[in-house]
């Protein structure tokens, strides 16, 4: 295993861009509504790539977009697509489509219950569109990760609780807990957020996660978003190593570096071999995906996040799932 979580290792990784233009195709579809109430029509797109062999187990990635975004925008800004034809893997990118009642235009509807519970509406969605995509193709059962950005990085975390036996693990761009509100997003300059107790977003979560532990997960975030703010992410971040239990089964981790000019800050926690939840702080920025292509809700200058989630994820062509376990000795010897 080359890859090690040293500074200068991860401030390369953060450096990057994709060195060529993605070769693979796009294939567009729909799909029919399902048998619960809240089931609707959804859209989906799906990367093959280049030299895609269907005789080949592939991992597979949902991308999620955020509000005002199509499946179109999250694909163009995050340029999944370059990295997914060297490692030969299935990017899924899902689409609202449409939906009933009041939110901000092109939203999932991530804070509704009847969205976010195993069984039912967007999730139940989501999972039917990434089951209909393992009938088409050859997908790695234990390989399927999902990501998002915004409204989309709350549903990711959505569908990481409620299908946790699906989802080998996921990462979240100015993401949300699970079970908070609307009310936990800064919607206007003069809104002041209002955040659930820890005590009850981990209630919900353990609830909805039916006995079984939380999937491995990645959170990105700025200090300078003004839409979700740090004591947000910290709830996410502390309501998931509460319920997985991370401060008494793992070992605390940080790094710190500079990528593209901006400083950063990483840190997890590592338990048996495994790095069980990441955090990457990023000083600067607004709320935006890093380090892609110029787009809606775009930052190019960041660093490039896409290339982390992608290491982090195990996203490899080999199928290597040692590739997301860490020398936890060659980690924690940098350790602060």
């Amino acid at each position: 295993m080359n890859l090690k979580p040293t500074a200068n290792k991860l401030s390369s990784l953060l450096a990057k861009r994709p060195v060529s233009a993605a070769q693979g195709i796009s294939v567009d579809s729909t799909m029919p509504p399902g048998f619960n109430l809240y089931s609707r029509e959804r859209s989906y797109r799906l990367y093959i790539p280049k030299g895609y062999d269907a005789s080949r187990p592939s991992a597979l990635l949902v991308v999620l977009h955020g509000c005002h975004q199509t499946h179109e925008d999250i694909q163009k800004i995050t340029d999944f697509d370059a990295l997914a034809d060297n490692a030969q893997c299935l990017v899924l990118y899902p689409y609202v489509t449409s939906y009933v009642g009041y939110r901000a235009r092109q939203c999932w509807g991530w804070w509704i219950k009847a969205h976010r519970t195993r069984g039912r509406g967007e999730v139940e969605d989501i999972w039917r569109i990434v089951s209909q995509v393992q009938q088409d193709y050859n997908v790695d059962s234990s390989r399927r990760y999902i990501c998002g950005l915004s409204s989309g990085a709350a549903m990711a975390i959505n569908c990481l609780v409620a299908y946790p036996d699906k989802f080998a693990g996921g990462a979240s761009v100015a993401g949300l807990a699970y079970g908070e509100t609307p009310s936990a997003v800064k919607s206007s300059t003069f809104s002041i957020p209002r955040y659930y107790s820890l005590r009850r977003l981990r209630s919900v979560m353990r609830k909805n996660l039916a006995g079984r532990a939380p999937p491995n997960l990645l959170i990105i975030h700025s200090s300078s978003d003004q839409m979700v703010s740090e004591k947000a992410t910290n709830n996410l971040e502390q309501s998931w190593i509460r319920v997985a239990d991370l401060k008494s089964k793992s070992q605390r981790w940080q790094i710190t570096g500079n990528a593209n000019g901006a400083p950063w800050s990483l840190h997890g926690y590592a338990c048996q071999g495994q790095q069980r939840l990441m955090r990457l702080r990023i000083p600067g920025f607004p709320h935006s995906w890093l380090g892609g292509p110029e787009g809606q809700h775009s930052s190019p200058e960041g660093p490039c996040i896409s290339a982390l989630i992608w290491w982090s994820l195990n996203l490899s062509a080999d199928g290597e799932r040692d590739r997301r376990i860490l020398l936890e000795n060659e980690l924690l010897q940098h350790a602060s």
